[in-house]
């Protein structure tokens, strides 16, 4: 079975860095760097979801790039995913990565945290020019491995609907940004509190008929 995973805040645990990066990037700028403001600014998609004018908006966003480089020792992996991933792929799952981060902290990150050999294909938001919610990112993972369908396992409400917009299982990370609730209205299938849990989730997904108005 294709499953493909969202990274901050699903597989890996980049709270710190990102709050690290974030805060130093908006003091920088003599702007609020409470920890609301904080979170508000890191989960917004553009300048009006974070109340900053766009402009403002993706100019902190490249501040924090050597900040977020500084803070990349502090990124773990969440409790149970690199054992779960690497039985995943051994089981003959094929497994990718789907994330609107850019390529360098990507390629960084799964290499430290020895996750880069559990998948076949990476997608990062240099490789698009729409992003989740848009599906195209996930749609060219597909295409990639040349599979369609399959489960998209992510955190946060544009990870459930760009799965149901790619024709995917969508599934949530409810130890993520989001939590559950915010998950299952977005319309996610089933959340899960723990990363061991997908094991048993993709293998009693495997066993439905496929597409996802099948699966509801």
């Amino acid at each position: 079975m294709l499953a493909l995973f969202d990274l901050d805040g699903t597989v890996l645990d980049t709270s710190a860095a990102h709050a690290y990066a974030a805060g130093a990037a908006l003091r920088g700028r003599g702007l609020p760097f409470d920890p609301a403001f904080v979170r508000r600014f890191l989960v917004a998609q553009d300048g009006a979801a974070a109340g900053l004018p766009e402009a403002l908006f993706l100019s902190v966003w490249q501040d924090m790039q050597p900040l977020y480089a500084e803070a990349l020792p502090s990124v773990r992996p969440f409790p149970g995913a690199p054992e779960t991933l690497h039985a995943l792929a051994k089981a003959g799952h094929r497994l990718g990565v789907v994330t609107s981060k850019q390529r360098w902290a990507v390629e960084l990150e799964l290499r430290q945290t020895r996750l880069a050999e559990a998948f076949e294909v990476v997608v990062c938001r240099d490789d698009t020019t729409q992003h989740k919610p848009n599906p195209q990112p996930l749609l060219l993972a597909q295409a990639r491995l040349g599979l369609g369908g399959g489960a998209y396992l992510g955190d946060q409400d544009t990870d459930v609907l760009a799965a149901r917009a790619a024709g995917m299982l969508p599934i949530g990370a409810g130890w993520g940004w989001s939590g559950g609730d915010a998950l299952r209205a977005a319309g996610a299938l089933l959340v899960l509190e723990e990363f061991p849990a997908l094991r048993a989730a993709l293998e009693r997904l495997s066993d439905t008929p496929s597409g996802l108005e099948a699966a509801e």
